[in-house]
């Protein structure tokens, strides 16, 4: 039977958005063999306001149909395990992948939510109030050259070594039909991707919803993919 629309093809085509999903989807389509990462922003969520709506934002309408239709677009070759935040807006992109899966026939393995995925320890209201007042770039470029006090983030370097602690351990026993997928917020998707792609620190924020890059160990090389191109790998997460 075929299934029905939730988003125009027009919509899917041509939301400005969801250019980085498009082409990490074709990526995917390509790709032979595994295992694969990827890194990915939730879907669209409500507009930001302030610090409680910042950190209590869900998907819009909208979100919600286009992160089923991601899942349903992953080929079914993959065996698909999802890793959201615990955020709304993390766990609703996340179900509603796992719903667009099971639309398509695709093998969800597992969903799990890890605090990992949240960004770097911290008091959530006191970081969030911060990147409002300095702009959220501006925030981000101060952690990265260890501006902000430790006692009110993480450091990244503290950070990011428990975050790729997660990922190689999850990747230990994967499989060459094995798809992970974290998804998370933008400030993690720029440390991740700037950690492991050999990509300029200008790149920044600028990570659009389910924007987000890509690695694959395929025939024991690793290949980096990040805006429709394929990238140098500079950390090997699959050892």
């Amino acid at each position: 039977m075929e299934r029905p629309l939730l988003v125009s093809v027009d919509e899917w085509n041509n939301l400005e958005w969801l250019e980085q999903a498009q082409s990490l989807l074709e990526w995917l389509n390509n790709i032979d063999s595994g295992p694969i990462l990827l890194m990915v922003r939730h879907s669209e969520r409500t507009e930001d306001i302030d610090v409680p709506t910042t950190i209590r934002a869900e998907l819009t309408d909208l979100g919600h149909q286009i992160a089923i239709e991601f899942g349903r677009r992953i080929p079914e070759k993959w065996r698909v395990s999802i890793y959201h935040s615990p955020h709304a807006r993390t766990t609703q992109t996340a179900e509603r992948i796992s719903e667009g899966l099971q639309d398509q026939g695709t093998e969800l393995v597992e969903t799990e939510s890890l605090n990992v995925l949240l960004g770097g320890r911290g008091d959530i209201e006191q970081i969030i109030t911060l990147a409002h007042q300095s702009g959220f770039d501006e925030f981000y470029n101060q952690w990265v050259q260890k501006q902000i006090p430790f006692d009110t983030l993480e450091p990244i370097d503290d950070y990011l070594q428990r975050l790729t602690g997660t990922i190689v351990a999850r990747f230990s026993e994967a499989g060459p039909d094995d798809l992970h997928l974290y998804v998370t917020h933008d400030i993690v998707v720029a440390a991740s991707r700037m950690a492991y792609l050999d990509l300029s620190f200008d790149d920044g924020l600028a990570i659009p919803f389910f924007g987000g890059f890509g690695i694959s160990l395929t025939d024991g090389k690793l290949v980096g993919f990040n805006k429709g191109e394929m990238v140098n790998v500079t950390r090997n997460l699959f050892t």
